[in-house]
This record gives structure tokens, C-alpha cells and sequence, in this order.
């Protein structure tokens, strides 16, 4: 029998302990039963703790976000809020929400996932309540300065249907570019009752200053002041009978309204020029009403920016007799637009009007303010021309042009059976087309195309149409603008020659041409 002998783990060896193991079984701890068993049940208490804290975070975080969503959907402003839990238990500190009992908070927590808040602890320190002051009031401060006739409105009010109100009056007698709207608007509840109503005595009294010089008006919540030197006695009457409705609505009424007194020797003589795309009014008028009115028509004519004021005002007696003559200005202004230069020029009982136009036909409203002057009694010169012939003659004059190439264009400018292509010779004719409708440069041109019989009546009216559309486009390649061409086809509806020759069929297979001062006509 052989000998027995036992190995030693070399394992073992080399770490410090050595153990038996006995043929055939595995290797042993080097510790007692019992020992190995204390050590996993202390790992399995590990595990169970550390589940644990981990399951009451997971769920005191559900519980939060539940609570949280249901104090909001209740209302609660969550801000001022602090929530602290120990699992199901909630302490809330902080500030009580507006609006908001404790009482109320406790009914939304207690309902909140299901009654899974077991002790509310509420810490809350109520918000303190604001006094709300009692709104400011104020009352209406407003001034208006006239001079050089701008007006400059400046001041509070208490609404924005306040100021409109002031701002529309004053547009609407000085035109809105001449004035300066610096009025404010406080927002504040009045403090004397009847604020809209002054507010219209202000605005009334100053629509009536399209006649004044100079004026100045200042509304506070218990007086109104109110100057103004104007043209004439009657617009005291009026500028007096404006402010007086103050005094309905208990203000205290001061200042002076009076009229300048006339200047001597002072006549209506204005002048109107238009050069370089610019007019300028000079002379003499006799109310700031008239200056306006003619800086206005002159801006309307040249365009904002483009008016010289050359203009003095000096009151005098002969108002109805000066205003007669602003009219006339005022009419030949109105058709300075047209010009290239222009020149208008009144005085005691002479009116000159000179003009430069482009066309012809834009010489007819500058003939009518003349013939208007000279229906008054006035005596009449000047000069108006035009560089340019009127649009009815350009017209008659180009279907005079192609009434004499008619033979030419009958001869050369035609077709082949069922062709649209242009000839060497077609193209030498509409060449003189050409030439005419650049030497005419406004009127359109209605190109007519034709057939001889042969074919169906549908397939000709086709055919004559695409001929008069050929020669269109020849001449538009040739630099005649499309838009003055326009090509109808009239088939074999208008015949030139009888159909029964080759002659005569060769004849209809043509074009015509018939200018026009527009499609329309």
C-alpha cells in the first residue's frame, strides 16, 4: 500500500496561515461556524438600513411634490412657503399667504395623497397688511402761446382724452405742423369736478385764433386767462363770445382781446414762385389766416421742406376785397405742381401768371385761373408754354405717321398660307414703325392681324392674333415698350380683298395698326 502523505496549500503558506486539507474536500475558513454567521447577518442589517433610508427619501419627495401641487391648485402662493419633513410628518414655516387661513392650509394638507401627511406642524408669521393710501387727485394746468403763427401747447391734464381734445383744437385751425404739442398727462382723479368741461372752454377759445396774430391762454383749476390781438373788430366779437363760456363752468375770466389797428399804406401783393423744385412765397398779406393758408397750398404743391416764407403780415380795411385776391393765388398755386416754372404775381388790380410746362394739356387749369383773374376785372399778362404737345395730338399725330406708311405696310408686312414669320422686307416697314412710335412716345398702338378665308373661322381668328402678336414682338425687340402694344386678331371678319384670288387672299393676310391715347378708349 503506498505510503500517505499530505500537501500543504502553497497559497496558505505564502500568506501567513497554513491549513489542512484533507483529500478530496475544498478549502475551509479559517474561522468558526458560528463566526461566519455573525458576519452575514450583520451585512443583511446593512442592506435592510440602507433600503430603508432610501425608501422614506423617495417617499417623502413624492409627498412633497404632491403637497406643493396641491396647495398651488388650490390657490397658495408657495413663495413665502418652507416645507421640512420627517417622512409623513410636515413642519411649514414661513409667511401665511394672502388670502389665505391656517385653517385652510390644514383642510388641503390633510386631503393631500390620500391623507398620507400624518402630523402638520404650522409655523407662520402672518403678512402685514398694507394700507393702501388714499389716490392722489390733481387738476388740469394747461398754456398756449401763438406766434409766428405756431402755437405751443404745453401743461398737464388728466387724461389722454384730455389732451386729444386740446391737440385736435388746435390742428384744426392751424394746420397740426404748426403746433407743438408738449401737454402731459398726470393720470390723477381731479380734484374740483368739471375738469372735461374747462378742458372745452380751453379747446373752444383757442379754435378760434385762425384770424389772431399773436395770443396766449393759460387754464388752471379756477381761472382762465386769455390775450389775443387779431385782424379785425368782428373777431373780437367772436374771440370774446369763445371765452365767455369759461365763465359758465366758474372760472374767473381775465385778459384783453383786441384788434390791430391797420397798417398804412398796407395793400394785398403777393407773389408765388416755383424754381428748382422749390416755391417761394413773398409780399404782403393782411392776417396771419392768409399767410397760412398760402405756406399750406404752396407745401401741398412743392412738397414739405420745398417753401420759402418770404411772407409779412399787415392788417388792413379792405379785407373782402384782399380776400377775393387770395383766392387767386391760391388757385394758381394749386396748379404750380404741374410746372416746371411758374410765377404768379398780384397786386392792386394786375395779375401776371407765367408758366413753363411739359406737356401741353397741363397748360388748361393755369389758362383758367387767367381767364378767372380776368372775369374779375383784373388785367391779365404773362406767358405759359409747354415743351411738349398735348396727348391728343401726339396721338393724331402718329396715326398720321402710319396713314402714310398704310400703303408700304400692306405691300410688305404680310404672310404666307397659315404663317406668322416677318419677312426681310416686313421688317424694313415696321422699322418706320419704329421710328414713328419713338418720335411719339405716349400713345399706345393696337396691332389688328387678319386672314384670308381659307380654314375654319376658329383656326383663322387663332392665326390672326399669333400674326399681330409677330409683328409686336418684332417691334418690342426693335425698343418699343410692351405696354404700349396690344395685338387683337380678327380672323377673316374684316376682309381688304376678295377671297376668291390669291391676289386678293395675299391682301388680307395682313396687319393694321391704329394709335390710341389709352387701351381703355
Amino acid at each position: 500500500m503506498p505510503s500517505e502523505h499530505h500537501e500543504v496549500n502553497d497559497h496558505a503558506e505564502n500568506s501567513g496561515w497554513a491549513a489542512f486539507v484533507p483529500p478530496g474536500r475544498g478549502k475551509q475558513w479559517p474561522w468558526k461556524k458560528s463566526t461566519t454567521g455573525f458576519f452575514g447577518l450583520l451585512m443583511l442589517a446593512a442592506v435592510a438600513a440602507l433600503t430603508t433610508v432610501w425608501g422614506v427619501k423617495h417617499f417623502e419627495s413624492r409627498l412633497d411634490k404632491s403637497t406643493r401641487a396641491d396647495l398651488a391648485s388650490a390657490g397658495v402662493n408657495l413663495d413665502q412657503l418652507e416645507f421640512d419633513w420627517d417622512y409623513r410628518n410636515l413642519k411649514l414655516s414661513g409667511e401665511l399667504p394672502a388670502g389665505v387661513s391656517e385653517q385652510q392650509l390644514v383642510n388641503v394638507l390633510r386631503t393631500t395623497d390620500g391623507g398620507g401627511i400624518r402630523d402638520i406642524d404650522l409655523q407662520l408669521t402672518a403678512a402685514e397688511k398694507v394700507v393702501e393710501s388714499e389716490q392722489r387727485k390733481g387738476t388740469v394746468d394747461l398754456v398756449a402761446t401763438l406766434t409766428d403763427g405756431k402755437m405751443v401747447l404745453r401743461g398737464t391734464v388728466l387724461t389722454d382724452a384730455q389732451r386729444t381734445r386740446v391737440y385736435e383744437a388746435a390742428a384744426g385751425t392751424l394746420g397740426a405742423e404748426n403746433v407743438v404739442r408738449e401737454i402731459k398727462v398726470s393720470g390723477l382723479q381731479e380734484e374740483i369736478p368739471g375738469a372735461d368741461k374747462r378742458i372745452d372752454s380751453f379747446a373752444n377759445s383757442i379754435a378760434g385764433l385762425d384770424q389772431a396774430t399773436d395770443a396766449d391762454a393759460a387754464l388752471s383749476a379756477t381761472d382762465f386767462r386769455f390775450n389775443a390781438t387779431v385782424s379785425d373788430e368782428n373777431q373780437v366779437v367772436d374771440l370774446l363770445q369763445r371765452r365767455g363760456s369759461a365763465g359758465d363752468v366758474g372760472l374767473v375770466i381775465s385778459g384783453d382781446i383786441v384788434a390791430k389797428k391797420s397798417v398804412p399804406g398796407a395793400v394785398f401783393d403777393v407773389r408765388a414762385a416755383k424754381a428748382d423744385d422749390r416755391i417761394t412765397v413773398s409780399g404782403v398779406v393782411i392776417s396771419e389766416q392768409q399767410r397760412q393758408q398760402l405756406l399750406n397750398a404752396a407745401s401741398v404743391a412743392a412738397g414739405d421742406g420745398a417753401v420759402i416764407d418770404e411772407l409779412t403780415v399787415a392788417p388792413n380795411d379792405d379785407y373782402d376785397n384782399a380776400a377775393d385776391r387770395m383766392q387767386l393765388v391760391l388757385a394758381a398755386l394749386d396748379t404750380f405742381s404741374g410746372a416746371e416754372e411758374a410765377k404768379a404775381h398780384i397786386t392792386g388790380n394786375v395779375f401776371e401768371f407765367d408758366a413753363f410746362v411739359e406737356y401741353e394739356e397741363d397748360t388748361a387749369p393755369m389758362f383758367a385761373v387767367r381767364q378767372r383773374a380776368a372775369d374779375n376785372g383784373l388785367d391779365v399778362s404773362g406767358v405759359i408754354e409747354s415743351r411738349r404737345i398735348s396727348l391728343a395730338r401726339e396721338v393724331a399725330l402718329l396715326q398720321q405717321e402710319i396713314d402714310l406708311l398704310a400703303d408700304e405696310i400692306r405691300e410688305n408686312v404680310v404672310f404666307d398660307t397659315s404663317q406668322t414669320g416677318l419677312n426681310f422686307s416686313a421688317k424694313q416697314t415696321l422699322d418706320k414703325v419704329v421710328d414713328a412710335m419713338n418720335q411719339y412716345q405716349r400713345p399706345v398702338v393696337i396691332i389688328a392681324g387678319h386672314t384670308d378665308s381659307n380654314g375654319s373661322s376658329i383656326d383663322n381668328e387663332l392665326l390672326s392674333l399669333e400674326r399681330a402678336a409677330s409683328v409686336g414682338q418684332y417691334l418690342e425687340d426693335s425698343g418699343i415698350d410692351q405696354l404700349r402694344l396690344r395685338a387683337v386678331g380678327f380672323g377673316e371678319s374684316s376682309p381688304l380683298a376678295s377671297n376668291d384670288t390669291e391676289v386678293g387672299r395675299k391682301q388680307n393676310r395682313r396687319v393694321e395698326f391704329s394709335s390710341r391715347g389709352s387701351f381703355d378708349n
